[in-house]
């Protein structure tokens, strides 16, 4: 058997190869004095073939131009299904594609609204808020432009619109800067992402930063963060403990930003509260897939879709045995179903003469559980052990999980086949064209 997985790790080899992400290229310019905001974004590598492509904007931030490869375009824009936000659609010409190679140019400007006493609160519109000397754009605000997906039922952190970026932020009235993760950073910095994260967070203006052991912190009083560092404790400190990665670069961050305007938001790398206190019970100590599968990937980096595929598939595992800790009541709940469906999963395969066909999961979780009982919960916790520490070692997704499945010692013939299923995933996902790709599985 081993010899057909050499030979099965070389067929996988043979076709993937590393992919990019899309990528945002930025030049910010605000002034709080004047209320104005203006940027320069440039996006390449969109994975798109199209003579259409639409993204979302705020309708207080303007559309000045939008180039393609250098030369200007029209577009339309419509307020549908958009809250606060307009939808532009780039219009080219009949022998015009937009292809991954080109590079579409937006350069904008737009007004912040400030906004002090709550009397004034009628008077907002949807603009970016600046509020007790700080400036904030969520996720709702749509600050800069946030291209829209064609219909797809992919996992959405992990879709391809997601963008690395490199931002270049100026704001001479500002103390400083922050944008997405990290540490504020003075006026003219760089803040840039080589991982696909999610949406990104603005804040700008007089913002005091402190660092704790599970999250830093912006504008929050030294006497709040400790119980804060015990609801971060729980979700990060697991995630750190389960990987024995400490990275303190990727540390979440929570900032206070008080604001008339209610704005409360969360996204992988920040915690943003509007409200006048800050109150740790609001923390949420549960651990979501997409949390879970972005911690995995800014400490082990995929290089392609299959390495992105086993974080996804143990994210979902991981996030299962959170709850069985934290949660021993609903993990019961949770696992009835998910092992019942890996029973009826396990008498097909045993039963069936047909060819295996392309699962929406690399690893469902099903067969996390279905491993976990032929070998027993000690061995499968060794497992995962030894899953991190490979990941760890910079070897790559298929080498991985060969590896660590030779770990396990006496291994019954069900569990040969296991491994065996799961050697023919990364065959089939290694081949499969991308637009088969379905990513689902456990909320």
């Amino acid at each position: 058997m081993r010899k057909l997985v050499c030979i099965s790790l070389l067929f996988v080899a043979h076709f993937i190869s590393a992919q990019k992400s899309s990528h945002l290229e930025g030049q910010l310019n605000i002034s709080l004095a004047d209320e104005s905001i203006e940027g320069v974004f440039t996006l390449s590598n969109l994975p798109v073939n199209t003579q259409t492509l639409s993204f979302k904007l705020n309708e207080h931030i303007k559309v000045k131009t939008i180039e393609l490869n250098g030369d200007r375009i029209a577009s339309s824009k419509v307020p549908q299904n958009c809250e606060d936000c307009l939808i532009y659609t780039v219009i080219v010409g009949c022998e015009v594609v937009i292809t991954p190679q080109s590079e579409l140019r937006i350069t904008t400007e737009g007004k912040i609204k400030k906004i002090d006493d709550p009397k004034e609160v009628k008077k907002y519109k949807g603009e970016l808020v600046y509020s007790n000397g700080i400036l904030r754009a969520g996720t709702r605000n749509k600050w800069y432009p946030e291209v829209m997906k064609r219909n797809s039922n992919a996992a959405e952190y992990l879709d391809p619109f997601n963008y690395t970026y490199a931002i270049t932020a100026n704001c001479e009235d500002c103390q400083s800067i922050y944008i997405g993760k990290g540490e504020p950073k003075p006026s003219g910095s760089l803040f840039e992402n080589t991982r696909v994260e999610g949406d990104m967070i603005l804040l700008a203006g007089n913002l005091n930063f402190q660092k704790g052991k599970y999250a830093n912190y912006i504008n929050v009083d030294a006497d709040k963060i400790p119980d804060l560092e015990e609801r971060f404790a729980r979700t990060r400190g697991y995630l750190e403990n389960i990987t024995q990665v400490d990275d303190p670069n990727s540390k979440i961050v929570y900032a206070q930003a008080e604001s008339p305007i209610y704005g409360n938001e969360v996204v992988y790398n920040t915690v943003l509260n509007t409200t006048k206190n800050v109150n740790p019970n609001k923390i949420d100590i549960t651990i979501e897939e997409d949390e879970a599968y972005y911690f995995l990937a800014n400490a082990f980096k995929p290089e392609d879709n299959l390495d992105k595929m086993l974080l996804q598939s143990l994210a979902k595992y991981v996030k299962l045995k959170y709850i069985e800790e934290s949660n021993p009541q609903q993990y019961e709940k949770l696992t009835s179903y998910v092992q019942g469906q890996a029973v009826a999963s396990t008498q097909d395969t045993r039963e069936s003469t047909n060819q295996p066909e392309l699962q929406a999961l690399l690893i469902t979780p099903e067969q996390f559980l279905d491993m976990e009982k032929e070998i027993g919960k000690d061995k499968m916790a060794v497992f995962i052990q030894d899953v991190f520490k490979n990941l760890r070692s910079g070897k790559r997704s298929m080498q991985v999980l060969v590896d660590s499945m030779s770990g396990i010692e006496n291994p019954s013939e069900y569990l040969e086949k296991i491994e065996q299923d799961f050697i023919k995933q990364f065959e089939m996902r290694a081949t499969a064209p991308q637009g088969e790709e379905v990513l689902s599985g456990l909320d």
